[in-house]
């Protein structure tokens, strides 16, 4: 079978599926669902009973069998960010490897929504989803989280998360909706509760106006309105059309004339009201349903990986950074000629430090988010840096890759990880070396503008070993920058083994 084939299969709270892609063409080949109540466990915070676990290890036997049978080797399984929330996620994984011997990658909000934003993207690009607004948003609601992102023109504009989906509100409310006389209204009060800061939250970037909703992996409400097509329109007056005529019907009619499941009529109703308080809030004029999920997004990332595909979607990543830095009012033109210098390093000491280009993304990522934690206190910023990054989730980032980018940013000033050893010996011994790397770029970066003048305007780099000679164009004193950068480079020939040296040339030289 073709080498270029891929398997793909995530397990999530509603139960599990396998994607095989062709990444050249990223063509569907085979697309496999099995649905498991996982959920009813999850937001009762009870532990996922082993009965579920042993069917997840039966289903994805099934999966292995279906990817031999295509000689497919290349295969990877990820599990949802509301399913590692499992008191017992961890049993969970280990019994599934113990079962099938896959390992389970567990996926973050933020990198659910990165990847589901690029299936929908190269849809949109593609022109298979039509659409006449400026302004989208891609709305992904799973059973208890709901993500807002808004795209001006293709380009991300910013993304916020809640958690709130319909069979987190089902079960929020299931005793309260038995006494209360209209479960419509106590529901809509609900809905409106949870995404009442909705605009006073709003970063800055936000833009208001009139927009186009495409749903994302909606559940009973895609059932209503989509048959076999890959993706389907609703103008907002017969969104508000279908709503009237749902919004109380009995279970019966549901059931024959809409063919809602059985078992999905309880989320029917939470998800109505909620995408109706969506589009009310985003000025919505017609609702597109997309059945792209987060397995079309990693085929597609798995594919740019491979070298099949151009697509680039870092920017979406990069530009959140860039509202997180807005919102901590971290002085733009300093943050902006650090990363310029830190990247500019980065991409010249690439014989030196063979790192990638995704080691290069979290770079600029640290750069731009460095100095974050002076929103909280100057004094030791380095160490709020640390914590507010940690604890923020940054749109195609995984939890793991924030805490490298908070340790690059926790040692950008004055400490180094063989300094505090306590807190570094959480890496393993690759990721200590990135980190180390990374952060001795970092600062020497920073201390190239430590005083936040802007006194050089740019630099150029040579490596002349045992020496890194940097070479600063400024027509200004630079005693100040020569002091830091003696101090700050100390631990970059630590980490290289070479010895940064800083050359001035007046702005005019050629």
């Amino acid at each position: 079978m073709a080498s270029h084939y891929f398997g793909t299969m995530i397990i999530s709270v509603q139960g599990l599926e396998l994607l095989i892609v062709d990444l050249k063409s990223l063509k569907t080949i085979e697309r496999v669902h099995k649905e498991l109540p996982v959920g009813d466990d999850l937001y009762r915070h009870q532990p996922i009973k082993f009965e579920l676990v042993n069917q997840m290890a039966t289903s994805l036997r099934g999966f292995l069998q279906l990817l031999n049978d295509y000689q497919i080797e290349d295969y990877r399984l990820w599990g949802s960010e509301a399913l590692s929330k499992a008191i017992n996620a961890d049993f969970i994984a280990d019994q599934v490897f113990l079962k099938t011997g896959l390992k389970l990658n567990w996926l973050s909000i933020s990198e659910e929504t990165y990847y589901r934003n690029q299936a929908v993207l190269v849809d949109l690009r593609q022109k298979k989803i039509s659409t006449s607004q400026d302004l989208t948003y891609l709305i992904g609601i799973n059973s208890g989280n709901t993500t807002i992102t808004e795209f001006n023109h293709l380009s991300f504009i910013y993304s916020s998360y809640y958690s709130l989906g319909p069979v987190r509100i089902a079960e929020d409310l299931q005793s309260l909706r038995q006494s209360a006389p209209n479960s419509v209204e106590v529901l809509s009060d609900y809905i409106d509760s949870k995404l009442s800061d909705y605009k006073r939250l709003l970063p800055q970037e936000a833009i208001d106006g009139p927009s186009e909703l495409i749903l994302l992996s909606s559940m009973p409400l895609s059932q209503l309105t989509v048959v076999n097509d890959r993706q389907h329109t609703l103008t907002a007056d017969q969104f508000e059309t279908i709503f009237d005529h749902v919004i109380d019907a009995s279970d019966q009619f549901l059931i024959e004339e809409y063919g809602v499941k059985e078992s999905e009529i309880p989320l029917l109703l939470p998800e109505l009201l909620l995408v109706r308080k969506l589009m009310h809030l985003t000025k919505a004029t017609s609702l597109h349903f997309s059945r792209n999920t987060v397995l079309d997004g990693l085929a597609i990332n798995e594919a740019v990986r491979s070298g099949y595909s151009k697509y680039d979607f870092s920017e979406q990543t990069i530009t959140a950074a860039s509202n997180m830095a807005n919102h901590y009012r971290v002085e733009p033109v300093h943050r902006e000629l650090v990363t310029k210098f830190a990247l500019h390093l980065f991409d010249q000491l690439k014989p030196i430090h063979q790192l990638t280009t995704r080691d290069r993304l979290l770079l600029q990522v640290a750069s731009i988010l460095h100095d974050v934690g002076a929103y909280i206190a100057a004094h030791e910023h380095y160490l709020h840096s640390d914590y507010i990054i940690r604890h923020t989730s940054i749109t195609g980032l995984s939890v793991h890759e924030r805490q490298i980018i908070a340790a690059i940013a926790r040692y950008h000033s004055s400490t180094t990880p063989s300094e505090d050893l306590s807190h570094f010996q959480q890496l393993d011994t690759g990721e200590r070396l990135l980190v180390a790397k990374l952060a001795a770029i970092l600062r020497l970066a920073d201390a190239l503008d430590d005083d936040r003048q802007q006194k050089i305007s740019r630099i150029s780099v040579s490596i002349k070993s045992p020496e890194l000679v940097i070479t600063v164009y400024s027509n200004e004193n630079l005693s100040f920058e020569n002091w830091e950068f003696s101090y700050k480079s100390q631990f970059f020939e630590e980490t290289f083994g070479l010895k940064p040296r800083l050359k001035q040339r007046s702005v005019t030289s050629k």
